[in-house]
């Protein structure tokens, strides 16, 4: 049983990797510090001309070729393994499509976060809530309340945590990895302690070899920011299986 649901979350994943270019592009903006939020793109920024939907968008300008994000060579396989990592974790259950809505949000994310070190209010929003109402609802089918009541403990107690290490001077986490930490907290909880240990445990772990390697393509230095969103949810993913 579990094999071929993980075959169909591995094609599904594969499918939606198709269409996050264009999600990518929407979301990637650039927000200086201290400057307005700016809005989310619609148009290209080199010559203008609007953009498609993004579910119609390969994140290539038709107008001039500017294309900034990574293609479906990237996106594809990446989307393929969050997809087969979530249906491990959640096997045939209730449950199993807050943990698909969520693989399938990471990747995004965590493309957005290393080109502009941002996590998107809507994408961990839509992650966030519709998490809260696929796990209620598997929650009454499963009679498996006191494991929301878990995931909702995991909320606080990695929001409170992330949130306690971004006030510290000189942190290089921001106020969206405190977001999306309850948004893990909300999912890792569901499956038990363990697994949200593991997903704290393991986040600085995995950031390792993505800061060695900003480093290395010298698109960071020593004294450079460096997005923590993509070590969090690939972490996350991890400590699924974990758990």
């Amino acid at each position: 049983m579990l094999l071929p649901l993980v075959a169909a979350a591995t094609v599904a994943g594969a499918g939606w990797g198709l269409l996050l270019p264009g999600l990518i592009d929407r979301y990637a903006v650039e927000w200086p510090d201290g400057q307005p939020k700016p809005p989310w793109r619609s148009a290209c920024p080199d010559c203008a001309t609007a953009s498609p939907p993004w579910w119609r968008s390969t994140g290539r300008c038709l107008e001039c070729g500017r294309r900034p994000v990574p293609g479906s060579a990237v996106t594809v396989p990446l989307s393929a393994a969050a997809g087969a990592a979530a249906a491990v974790a959640a096997g045939p259950s209730w449950a199993l499509p807050a943990f698909l809505l969520l693989a399938a949000l990471a990747v995004p994310l965590a493309l957005v976060d290393l080109r502009v070190l941002r996590l998107p209010d809507p994408l961990v929003g839509a992650a966030f809530l519709g998490g809260v109402v696929l796990l209620a609802v598997a929650a009454l089918a499963e009679e498996a309340v006191p494991a929301l009541v878990r995931g909702a403990l995991a909320v606080v107690v990695c929001a409170a945590g992330y949130l306690a290490l971004a006030l510290l001077p000189r942190s290089p986490l921001g106020f969206g990895d405190v977001k999306l930490g309850a948004v893990l907290g909300l999912h890792l909880g569901w499956l038990g302690w363990p697994a949200v240990g593991a997903g704290v445990v393991l986040a600085p772990l995995v950031n390792l070899p993505l800061v060695a390697g900003l480093l290395i393509t010298r698109r960071a230095g020593w004294r450079t920011p460096v997005p923590y969103g993509p070590a969090m949810l690939g972490a996350a993913l991890l400590a699924m299986l974990v758990g």
